[in-house]
């Protein structure tokens, strides 16, 4: 899913079921994509991910929810990027040329449900939003497993250009799975478009009748379930952040991915290093990064195979 999805929808849900201070769930759901190498950045050259950062006599070690370099080949990436936020293994029901994967991912499967009911358990807003980001991904990136391999080959040997690129989650069939008003074919199951659109709003209709069970409050399913069908079908973007706004009556707070990073990091233009704050526990992006170390932790315990 993109950003009309992890953010805006994730925030009307989140609103609409009356969960706590939605624009936070929905920033977080969202920062699990920026939440990458490109976030420290000085003066406009990339430093990477840091291992740690230096705060006052000592270190704070955060953890990579998205990488989008050529780190995306290190195993390391791929088991605990990947997978734990981005291709959280399935039920293994899928069969792809006589053989089924135990990564593979699965819409809404016994793991995603999981890891949000624990989320919702925990009452950490920080944790719900990164676990909704991870649970919408399990419709968008059915089928594919966050690691390198065959199995993710969705275009045909002979399909030169396309079958170059490397078998890590779905980068052969590029962006097309995540975007809503973009069908695409998955050539690993058959010739048929797959419907985004389709995939969407059952991600959209699960996750919100999961949060408002949860809460037991506000707007029905069935009394938004057209508004979310009109927002889906949108012909694009643009025109879904519109339908959006209309539904939660505007005021939808912006996004801008550097807003909580820059409460908890000062970055020295001459030596081109970042430092943390030293009230760097009480900001956003510190809540985000133990969230985030939580559903790892979950993650990995859970999913045997990594």
């Amino acid at each position: 899913m993109e950003k009309d999805f992890h953010y805006y929808l994730t925030y009307a849900i989140a609103k609409l079921t009356e969960v706590e201070k939605p624009e936070i769930v929905a920033y977080a759901s969202q920062f699990v994509d920026d939440n990458n190498e490109g976030q420290f950045s000085v003066d406009g050259e990339e430093v990477g991910f840091p291992e740690r950062l230096k705060v006052g006599g000592g270190y704070y070690y955060p953890v990579m929810t998205q990488s989008l370099s050529p780190k995306s080949f290190d195993i390391y990436v791929q088991r605990y990027v990947y997978v734990p936020f981005h291709f959280l293994p399935g039920d293994n029901s899928k069969e792809i040329k006589g053989e089924k994967n135990p990564l593979s991912v699965t819409p809404f499967s016994p793991n995603a449900k999981a890891v949000l009911a624990s989320a919702l358990d925990s009452m950490n807003l920080y944790r719900i939003g990164i676990a909704l980001h991870t649970v919408a991904d399990t419709w968008s990136h059915q089928n594919f497993t966050g690691l390198q391999e065959d199995w993710n080959a969705v275009y045909p040997w002979y399909n030169v250009f396309k079958s170059l690129v490397p078998n890590i989650g779905h980068a052969e069939a590029g962006h097309s799975p995540d975007v809503i008003s973009e069908p695409w074919i998955d050539y690993r199951i058959n010739k048929d478009l797959v419907d985004n659109k389709q995939r969407a709003f059952a991600a959209a209709e699960s996750i919100f009748t999961t949060l408002q069970a949860n809460t037991k409050k506000g707007t029905p399913w069935s009394g938004v379930k057209d508004n979310f069908k009109g927002i889906i079908d949108a012909p694009d973007y643009d025109e879904r952040i519109g339908r959006i706004a209309t539904l939660v009556g505007g005021g939808i707070p912006k996004y801008d991915k550097d807003t909580w990073i820059d409460e908890a990091l000062t970055k020295d233009k001459s030596q081109k290093t970042c430092e943390l704050n030293p009230n760097y526990q009480e900001t956003r992006w510190y809540h985000f990064h133990q969230a985030a170390k939580a559903q790892l932790a979950e993650v990995v315990d859970l999913i045997k195979e990594i």
